[in-house]
């Protein structure tokens, strides 16, 4: 599971921010960012296990992050990994390619996942379940909103709501401010209410109480949690700030690898 919390179009200085948790199993290998491909360079963090990446950026000024969408009876895994499909959309040079792709992706080979793609000037979201015969890509909404794992907005994930109303009091803070209101945010450890954590099929891998501990946006459990988080700020045509914290924001530095994208000769993490 992961929380990517985006601002497209309402901050004075930079039209897309992002700021994004990931959450996984603590004895899943992974990596910071690092160089993944030279045409176009992109770069974002690496799962050792399956080789992809869950969210990363390109010099083009291209975005893509990606949430698993949970499923109450756990994910086939024998299906190919969702990670290499967001490699493969950060070394297309436009968001047109971008689309292109994803129309001719089969999606029928993976896990259902949820999508937040493009630049600065056009966001979009994707939906795949295995139960549909084509993908859903429609535009992301302007404002301030929160993807979980489950389409944008959903009323199952009441962090997502929470990270939206902690973001909507900082929305205009310039940057230097800006960073550690977000951190504030991402790291915030609020459960919601039992009521506002829907009942789980009979068949679940979860029970209640257990979904209710992974409604906090930084989640800690004994085998699960959240594992590091990442803000980036977009302009047109480049990512103008691009920050990783290698553990949870709310114990973690973050630390700048914006030149890793900027710099060719920069020593790959």
């Amino acid at each position: 599971m992961c929380t990517i919390l985006y601002f497209y179009r309402v901050h004075p200085v930079y039209p897309l921010v992002v700021a994004a948790n990931r959450d996984e199993y603590y004895d899943r290998p992974a990596v910071g960012p690092r160089l993944l491909s030279t045409h176009p360079r992109s770069v974002g963090a690496l799962d050792l296990h399956k080789k992809g990446t869950w969210l990363g950026v390109n010099e083009k000024g291209l975005f893509v992050g990606l949430t698993n969408q949970r499923t109450h009876r756990g994910a086939d895994p024998s299906a190919r990994s969702r990670g290499e499909i967001v490699c493969n959309l950060l070394e297309s040079v436009s968001v047109d390619a971008m689309l292109e792709q994803l129309w001719a992706l089969d999606h029928q080979q993976y896990n259902p996942f949820n999508l937040l793609f493009g630049d600065a000037r056009r966001l979009y979201l994707a939906y795949a379940r295995t139960e549909f015969s084509a993908i859903t890509i429609e535009p992301a909404p302007q404002g301030i909103h929160a993807l979980a794992n489950d389409r944008l907005d959903s009323p199952e994930f009441p962090r997502a709501v929470r990270a939206e109303q902690l973001a909507e009091p900082i929305r205009r803070l310039d940057w230097p401010e800006l960073v550690p209101a977000l951190v504030g945010v991402i790291s915030d450890h609020q459960l919601a209410s039992l009521e506002l954590v829907p009942e789980p099929p009979a068949d679940s891998m979860y029970g209640r109480d257990a979904l209710r501990q992974l409604q906090a946006i930084c989640i800690h459990t004994g085998n699960y949690g959240t594992r590091s988080a990442t803000i980036i700020a977009l302009t047109d045509h480049s990512v103008a700030h691009y920050l990783f914290a290698a553990g949870p924001p709310c114990q973690t530095p973050f630390e700048d690898v914006t030149d890793l994208l900027l710099d060719s000769s920069a020593t790959d993490r």
